[in-house]
């Protein structure tokens, strides 16, 4: 068994963090719903797309401190690592913001990483050679091939129903209680959980 994982929305929760950096900056009013899809269709209902795009930037940058990862998923990696199963990381995340500053997205990833204790051997124990970003999304289907990755842990059904993705990976659809029509044979979690029950089914 190889598992791999996604990074942003599936370790990386961003709850309530855009609508409260919207408000810092004075981009949306306070009184709108705190959810990122809320404050999204906000400012695209205003034709703001490029405010978006630069808020994008700026939380998966140098706000990238203020996220915390999803409850469980620290103890998942610590179990997979524990039992010998190589686990990897790997996302669709360009190196730089499509607008704003050219901040190290990369960078700001695996500094994350680093700060939730995934490199420490005592906390959890991933490898830092195990974590990988492609700058598209077939790139990144072409490390879930080049790993041999056996199950792959995402929130975008979009992974699964790339052409490339394999056939024979368990997909499993993170968030979601129920699989959106036309994606055949997934598997949903709507938390890890949920996720660690699908891949340790023994584990008390």
């Amino acid at each position: 068994m190889v598992l791999g994982v996604d990074f942003d929305n599936t370790i990386v929760s961003y709850e309530n963090i855009f609508h409260r950096i919207a408000v810092e900056r004075g981009l949306i009013p306070a009184s709108l719903p705190t959810g990122k899809n809320d404050v999204r269709d906000f400012l695209r209902a205003q034709g703001r797309e490029r405010d978006w795009t630069e808020l994008q930037g700026y939380v998966y940058g140098p706000r990238m401190e203020d996220a915390q990862p999803f409850p469980g998923v620290r103890e998942f990696f610590a179990a997979a690592v524990q039992r010998g199963l190589p686990v990897y990381i790997i996302s669709h995340k360009t190196r730089n913001p499509v607008v704003g500053p050219a901040y190290d997205l990369h960078k700001t990833a695996r500094e994350w990483l680093q700060a939730q204790g995934f490199f420490d051997p005592v906390r959890i124990g991933l490898s830092p050679g195990h974590v990988h970003f492609g700058l598209t999304r077939p790139e990144k289907v072409g490390f879930i091939k080049s790993t041999g990755c056996t199950h792959f842990v995402d929130d975008l059904e979009e992974t699964f129903l790339e052409e490339t993705f394999p056939p024979n990976v368990v997909k499993i659809l993170f968030g979601r209680r129920e699989a959106p029509q036309g994606l055949n044979s997934v598997q949903t979690a709507e938390n890890w959980s949920e996720v660690s029950q699908i891949i340790f089914p023994n584990h008390k």
